[in-house]
């Protein structure tokens, strides 16, 4: 994860600077999630009955070879950009196939009441890279260019795949299925199905799929809005280092809690924290105020995640789990996009047309002030309030909230 998060960092930086907006980031990011989008049922079941260390193995690997494409098209970027989206949303396939299987082999592994720990341990990994990723991604980028980051990230490949392939991994045994071509649209909406018919775990996940529509668009405007409001690429590499900081200090504290009781209470509290923070960053032009804000809206993401895993883990039997969790990819593989798809084009040109020098001004320049950097701030604060509001609308179901008791009668 740290190879790739140094990657991701570098290529976020080539493209800014390359094409000076926004929204070729946030395509990028679109791009890899239209795979889980459309193939997100046969993924699962590739997750479901395949082995599950061969699939981990088949998604590492596969990324690892679209990285290479990837920064290879970047090298030579000409007049366009659709050979970097076309590998982007290969490599997409195999994030999908990774992490939904991942996912599945965490219960075969540990005891129930050690899931929430685990999954918190899972969430950890990606803000511990982050904290690093940053640093070394500034120290090496701008002296060596992509190439040695490239360099660094196979290499990580490399150790983290070999290890992998070493492990002795439980797996699961399956049963040989007649008419399985017949039967296999059936199962690849299986996940559906399953989560239709448990109602109050269906609600949670359109929370999250909510969530995710909230989330992904306005996070994809960090670099460019930290480096429009501080000037300064010292400044980024400290703001993204509290931002991961925030992140990993959230999924340290999941880890040392272990398990939690009141799964729903938590999930909840965290995402009115998160939204609080929203808006806190969206208004803030100090430096110190925004490590502040960022540190504390990343922080309870990770066990938030890390929780709603748990209980999908825990509902869900482990036959049907990769299918499950590829219908929840799906979910944010939809809501994720149409976030990338509104936010950047709203960033770089439709708030400014609607709302040039209009009566607002004033009231929007006292709620986010006048510096460079305005309208992502303004994005930052209507996300805050529309997480609240769907925090609140889904908390509002007694099923939901009966969800924790609901559990520990299982």
């Amino acid at each position: 994860m740290l190879g790739s998060r140094m990657t991701s960092i570098a290529i976020g930086l080539k493209l800014f600077h390359e094409t000076g907006q926004s929204t070729p980031l946030l395509l990028l990011s679109l791009f890899n999630e239209l795979p889980l989008l459309f193939l997100g049922g046969w993924i699962g079941i590739a997750a479901d009955r395949w082995k599950r260390k061969t699939a981990i193995i088949a998604g590492d690997t596969g990324q690892a070879v679209c990285t290479l494409l990837l920064v290879i098209c970047l090298m030579n970027i000409h007049s366009t950009l659709w050979p970097v989206y076309g590998i982007a949303a290969v490599q997409g396939l195999f994030v999908a196939l990774q992490s939904t299987a991942t996912s599945a082999m965490i219960p075969l592994m540990v005891r129930d009441e050690e899931l929430d720990r685990m999954n918190a341990m899972k969430e950890l990994l990606f803000p511990l890279a982050g904290v690093i990723a940053p640093s070394l991604t500034g120290l090496l980028y701008e002296p060596y260019g992509i190439s040695i980051i490239l360099a660094a990230d196979l290499l990580t490949f490399l150790v983290g795949t070999g290890v992998v392939a070493l492990l002795p991994l439980p797996e699961m045994k399956h049963k040989e299925r007649p008419l399985e071509k017949i039967r296999i649209w059936n199962d690849a909406i299986q996940g559906f199905r399953f989560l239709w018919k448990n109602k109050p775990l269906f609600y949670l996940f359109l929370y999250f799929g909510w969530w995710n529509f909230i989330l992904n668009g306005p996070l994809e405007l960090a670099i460019p809005f930290f480096l429009q409001r501080t000037g300064s690429s010292d400044a980024l590499t400290l703001l993204l280092g509290a931002m991961n900081a925030g992140a990993l200090a959230g999924a340290a504290a999941a880890v040392w809690w272990g398990h939690f009781r009141y799964k729903i209470r938590f999930i909840f509290t965290g995402s009115i924290l998160t939204s609080l923070m929203f808006v806190l960053l969206g208004t803030s032009t100090h430096v110190i105020m925004l490590g502040a804000a960022v540190f504390l809206l990343m922080l309870p993401l990770a066990m938030t995640g890390a929780l709603f895993y748990s209980i999908l883990q825990r509902k869900t039997p482990l036959s049907l789990q990769g299918r499950v969790f590829a219908a929840y990819g799906q979910l944010c593989a939809v809501t994720a996009p149409l976030s990338f798809l509104i936010t950047g084009p709203l960033a770089d040109q439709w708030l400014e047309r609607l709302l040039p020098g209009t009566k607002l001004s004033p009231w929007l320049t006292w709620i986010i002030g006048s510096e460079n950097g305005t309208w992502i701030g303004f994005i930052f604060v209507v996300s805050g309030i529309l997480l609240l509001l769907g925090a609140m609308w889904t908390l509002s179901s007694r099923q939901v909230r009966r969800l924790d008791s609901d559990i520990d009668d299982l």
